[in-house]
């Protein structure tokens, strides 16, 4: 699935999709029809088309150039889950250019893996850190987990809040470790799909709590490329999806079910209820 690794189905896909179609092995191409599908859910802002995006920009920063309008929309003609098609006997097509990137819910797909293996070998509690991505297997002995969440605007390892949780995985993105520079201005790595430009908004992390891991990886980052307004009403509107969204105001905003199994550590930020805010 690396995108780093020229050997792998990912990068041969990339390669050469566009020409001929590729036979992937049964979990990846399964992996990337559940990307397509959760695309489609979050109305394009989850695209792993984005790969032809996240290069480009690589190379602004390389330059130290920041990029024309029209250069982006050249970029943004092979980005699109429609220009993934897919044929029988595990086979996908690409076509416009496009290439894949599956760094937004590999580790989803990697924890829900882990998950099965624990269970088939009777291990019923465990914690796994995958990097930005913990799952939470059963119970601390009778106690849940406790898991604190990264302050956006200190250093690793400091935290704005504790979650206590068991059998989920807490999935974050945020753009305080990862981002591009170019003439000194830090611009996040996550770039939406729909503009073609690193996201550029108001909220400084959001962290997604489900059982489902490769779900919660996607998930996250599209509200994250969402912004504050679309992502609160996706919440609203979804109803089944446990979040904290985090802003640049200081503003942590939880639903409802993990209202008493937050615990916020900083005495400056204001803790929102997202079912009592209506964001128009």
């Amino acid at each position: 699935m690396s995108v780093f690794k020229p050997k792998s189905e990912i990068s041969k896909l990339n390669r050469f999709g566009n020409y001929f179609s590729i036979k992937l092995s049964p979990e990846v191409y399964q992996l990337v029809e559940k990307a397509v599908e959760y695309s489609k859910i979050t109305d394009g802002y989850f695209d792993i088309t984005v790969k032809n995006l996240v290069d480009y920009w690589k190379n602004c920063q390389n330059k130290n150039q920041m990029p024309s309008k029209n250069q982006i929309e050249e970029v943004l003609f092979s980005v699109g889950f429609e220009n993934i098609s897919f044929l029988p006997n595990y086979k996908i097509k690409l076509k416009n250019s496009a290439k894949l990137d599956l760094g937004a819910i590999a580790k989803g797909f990697v924890a829900d893996k882990i998950k099965e293996i624990f269970k088939k070998h009777s291990i019923n509690s465990a914690i796994v850190d995958l990097g930005g991505h913990i799952l939470a297997l059963g119970k601390k002995e009778e106690l849940s987990w406790k898991v604190g969440i990264q302050h956006p605007t200190k250093n690793r390892g400091k935290i704005v809040g504790i979650i206590e949780t068991f059998n989920t995985s807490i999935v974050t993105s945020a753009s305080y470790e990862r981002y591009y520079n170019i003439h000194g201005k830090k611009l996040s790595h996550i770039i939406n799909p729909k503009t073609g430009y690193p996201v550029e908004d108001y909220i400084a992390s959001v962290t997604v709590i489900d059982n489902n891991s490769t779900f919660a990886d996607a998930i996250s980052t599209a509200f994250y490329a969402m912004g504050l307004k679309k992502a609160i009403n996706f919440i609203q509107d979804f109803k089944t999806i446990d979040a904290i969204v985090i802003t640049n105001s200081r503003e942590i905003y939880l639903t409802p079910k993990l209202k008493e199994r937050f615990t916020c550590t900083d005495n400056s930020y204001r803790v929102i209820s997202i079912n009592e805010v209506i964001i128009l």
